[in-house]
């Protein structure tokens, strides 16, 4: 049908679209897109690859079995396809027309000059924005029901619910392979959180100093909404005044110290006190790994401690015996806290006593036995440290998508294509 031109105009009104926010939550950032975040040390000059990519490269090659060297994440790069390699952000070749893989040499220079506080904080602002899995849906390995197991037996002696408090257990690790040129061991302090096991902070320690004046610029990395109102677990060789006044009033959070004899007077006036009438308020009683353990924890409100802070004084009995013998043997530990019987329990005491030594248990033994970290004989700058943080992030990788078998969960990421999955690059 025409229409003249005398007829009126048919305007069609159109309503402004409007935004409607998705349901869907966004998801967390990959691996890359963390990374960005440490500081580049190399000359703007001369740039082939980005810095996120030599990194990731080495975590995804730290992540299957096998690749616990230099040498070794360089062939892992070098076999890898040209669509991981584009996935990885590789520069593309126009000459040869292909992505390019990084050298043995190339990730040598880089990684002994980046820091590895910066590296480890980055991973750990990922790793912790992820969703653990369910209890239920760990492993196709057979650890979860193991897991399960152990947690069902644990729960028979200690209260189900976990302390209201976040906690951080702080402990050094000496990397036996790398040896300076001046012949000085290469330590690193690292700070994990009891729950999930995440290192939060890690830290080189120089040559000519120690752990003591690192606690608290360990510590510093931390962001204070972490740490504020949580409690940081240490040893005997962190029982400081400086460390307890730093935590309670520079930092807001709270500390559960081991006091030995680099304490003596606070250690003698702990053994002095009438434990005989203190009651044993939390027992456990733990069969495992070829040995039967017997913990029996005391918690005492004292006052005018020879300690800033201190409230609350704990000592812990354990018995302890081969599985193969009839002789216990006994050992008892003192510790101190600022936390006040309101502010926590004997339970929850016990519980972060316990779980200080995930950080042995769970993080150091495995990059040892698992990442053979005490074999590498790397020794240049800083790389000892940088390949410790690059371990423990696939290590924590693994750890947060349900692998309670960390070496299993390495054998089932060989492919390429797994390993970037499980760091979210795509």
């Amino acid at each position: 049908m025409l229409v003249s031109s005398s007829c009126p105009t048919l305007v069609t009104l159109v309503a402004p679209l409007r935004l409607i926010p998705s349901s869907t939550p966004a998801p967390p950032p990959g691996l890359l897109d963390a990374l960005v975040r440490v500081p580049d040390p190399r000359d703007r000059r001369g740039r082939r690859f980005k810095l996120a990519t030599l990194l990731a490269i080495g975590v995804c090659a730290m992540t299957a079995a096998g690749h616990n060297s230099l040498t070794a994440i360089a062939e892992w790069a070098q076999r890898c396809d040209q669509e991981t390699l584009a996935a990885l952000g590789c520069p593309f070749d126009p000459f040869a027309g292909r992505y390019r893989a990084p050298g043995e040499r190339t990730l040598r220079d880089l990684f002994a000059h980046v820091d590895p506080g910066a590296l480890t904080a980055a991973g750990f602002d990922r790793l912790a924005a992820l969703t653990p899995p369910p209890a239920g849906a760990r492993c196709p390995d057979g650890t979860a029901e193991r897991e399960q197991r152990r947690a069902h037996r644990a729960a028979r002696d200690t209260d189900p619910r976990p302390p209201r408090r976040r906690a951080f257990a702080v402990d050094g690790k000496c990397l036996r392979g790398a040896v300076r040129p001046d012949g000085s061991r290469v330590f690193v302090l690292t700070a994990v959180r009891h729950d999930d096991a995440l290192t939060a902070a890690l830290r080189e320690i120089g040559a000519k100093t120690n752990e003591i004046p690192e606690f608290a610029p360990l510590l510093d990395a931390i962001d204070d909404e972490d740490l504020a109102g949580a409690v940081v677990t240490v040893d005997a060789l962190h029982a400081q005044t400086a460390h307890a006044r730093y935590l309670v009033e520079d930092r807001g959070a709270h500390y559960l110290l081991s006091v030995k004899a680099n304490q003596p007077k606070l250690a003698r006036q702990l053994k002095k006190l009438p434990w005989k009438d203190v009651p044993v308020l939390d027992r456990s009683h733990d069969r495992g790994h070829g040995r039967e353990e017997i913990r029996e924890v005391q918690v005492v409100t004292v006052n005018g401690l020879l300690f800033p802070h201190a409230r609350q004084v704990v000592r812990i009995h354990r018995r302890r015996r081969g599985l193969d013998a009839a002789k216990w043997q006994t050992e008892t530990v003192y510790a101190v806290t600022d936390l006040t019987a309101e502010q926590a329990t004997t339970r929850e005491i016990a519980a972060w006593a316990r779980g200080h030594w995930i950080i042995e248990n769970t993080v150091h033994w495995c990059k040892d036995v698992t990442f053979a970290e005490d074999a590498s004989r790397v020794r240049r700058h800083r790389t000892p440290a940088v390949l410790s943080a690059l371990r423990d992030l696939a290590r924590a990788a693994l750890h947060r998508a349900g692998w309670a078998n960390i070496a299993s969960g390495r054998r089932a990421h060989t492919q390429p294509a797994a390993a970037l999955t499980l760091h979210g690059i795509t």
